[in-house]
């Protein structure tokens, strides 16, 4: 069925068998496509990522509201394309039609580079890591550009800011706080107070933003001190750009930020909301995997607060 298949990586044999399916879902959808390897990529929290012949990759949602994010994210990937210089998914192949978890999928060609990890940046002198912020600075900048059409305003955008984070805050209190020491719960209160009593946080020019712009979604060059790509646009969203920028300083620093400061002046304005952004990082990965079953993302978020 599967010329030349093979498998690496795969510990178990439940893997086998749940690779084999998702190649055949791939075939029934492009019977032209010769598959000769499958590769899990255990990096995905809500979608199974699969690598085909080393060149391509396919997502496969694990929970039914994965789907519609799916569709939601295949449908801006095709908009926001042509407004990016650098390399970034560009949906090559899709199955959209179903509404069955394990049969809705979409594949790009693979972005060849490197995850921007921190042993990758602390290798880097002072000024390869300029080089870094001037593209990374450019890609927010593009990306925050681009004009907004009201189809996305209207399927992206939580127009009731205030209303959004006091839900989750509602929500971490109800569903966390029992996991959490007293002193967590009294830094989290005043957290989410001190920023739901600032209407200036709710005061913002909204622009698409990616959403999840940490260190596991940036790719460099094997050999260059370059970027790569960006990836995993499935938290993309019309929002507040100072969520792009908060999650740069989560993972690797505010020194790192300033440095794209003089290549995109703009994400300097909006300093207390990313640090309120960046405090909730964590706790959206444990409200993520209290509300999924996703017990290895609730421990990750709640480690620090119990």
């Amino acid at each position: 069925m599967f010329p030349g298949l093979s498998l690496f990586g795969i510990p178990f044999i439940w893997r086998l068998f749940m690779l084999k399916n998702y190649a055949q879902k791939i075939l029934e959808v492009s019977p032209n496509l010769r598959i000769d390897s499958v590769i899990l990529n255990e990096n995905g929290q809500n979608n199974t990522v699969i690598e085909v012949n080393n060149e391509l990759i396919f997502r496969f949602p694990k929970y039914q509201q994965g789907i519609k994010e799916l569709h939601e994210e295949t449908r801006l990937l095709k908009y926001i394309y042509k407004y990016i210089t650098l390399d970034i998914p560009n949906p090559i192949y899709e199955s959209l039609e179903s509404q069955t978890v394990g049969e809705i999928f979409v594949g790009y060609r693979k972005i060849p580079g490197k995850t921007f990890d921190m042993q990758a940046f602390h290798s880097m002198g002072h000024d390869d890591l300029d080089v870094i912020a001037n593209q990374l600075a450019q890609f927010l900048f593009e990306l925050h550009s681009i004009p907004l059409q009201e189809e996305f305003v209207d399927h992206h955008y939580q127009k009731n800011q205030y209303k959004y984070w006091e839900d989750m805050y509602i929500r971490i209190q109800e569903k966390l706080f029992r996991y959490m020491s007293n002193e967590s719960q009294v830094f989290i209160r005043k957290h989410f107070e001190d920023f739901l009593n600032d209407t200036m946080n709710f005061q913002y020019k909204p622009a698409f933003v990616h959403g999840d712009f940490g260190v596991g979604n940036i790719l460099i060059d094997y050999h260059l001190p370059k970027v790569a790509g960006v990836i995993d646009f499935g938290g993309s969203h019309v929002g507040d750009p100072a969520v792009d920028a908060a999650a740069i300083i989560s993972g690797y620093g505010e020194d790192f930020l300033k440095q794209m400061y003089k290549f995109y002046p703009g994400l300097q304005s909006a300093e207390s909301r990313m640090r309120f952004y960046r405090g909730t990082f964590a706790l959206q990965e444990a409200l993520f995997g209290i509300e999924n079953n996703d017990e290895e993302a609730f421990k990750n978020g709640i480690f620090n607060y119990q």
